[in-house]
């Protein structure tokens, strides 16, 4: 099958090693995998990842065994419909992602009108600090207005 994934779930796995369910799963890479299949963003994913689902996920459906598959966190997420951009999400992707990330310390997000995480930006060349657009988390810098790779196209 042939996936179109936000996010390279393998660099993913490694960065998110230290996350308190990793060694708890036969294969962090796949849970990884699982969550890219599904289309979230990479921001989504850590979230998750570093969240209370991916052990929630093995209580309710491992097997008991000392690892578990990845299955167990499809099956949740499922269960419990979990998606990209739902609330419960956004919730984890804002309490992830609060400038305390030690890889993004300067990450500020708010919510927009709708309830996705963003951040806050000006398009190049404007310094009027008054004139700011929210961008929502994942965007491609190719569709993002505040990037230069944005206006060099």
């Amino acid at each position: 099958m042939n996936y179109s994934f936000k996010f390279d779930h393998k660099r993913l796995a490694k960065e998110t090693s230290d996350a308190y369910s990793a060694g708890s799963y036969n294969s962090w890479e796949r849970v990884c995998l699982e969550l890219a299949r599904r289309h979230f963003n990479v921001y989504e994913a850590e979230a998750i990842l570093r969240s209370k689902i991916t052990r929630w996920a093995r209580d309710a459906y491992g097997k008991g065994g000392s690892k578990e598959s990845a299955s167990c966190l499809t099956k949740y997420l499922d269960a419990n419909k979990i998606v990209p951009h739902c609330a419960e999400v956004n919730c984890l992707v804002m309490g992830t992602f609060d400038g305390s990330c030690p890889g993004c310390p300067d990450l500020k997000l708010e919510l927009d009108e709708e309830g996705y995480p963003c951040t806050r930006g000006t398009m190049p060349g404007n310094y009027d600090p008054n004139k700011t657009i929210l961008v929502r988390l994942g965007t491609p810098l190719c569709c993002d207005p505040t990037s230069e790779t944005y206006w060099s196209m």
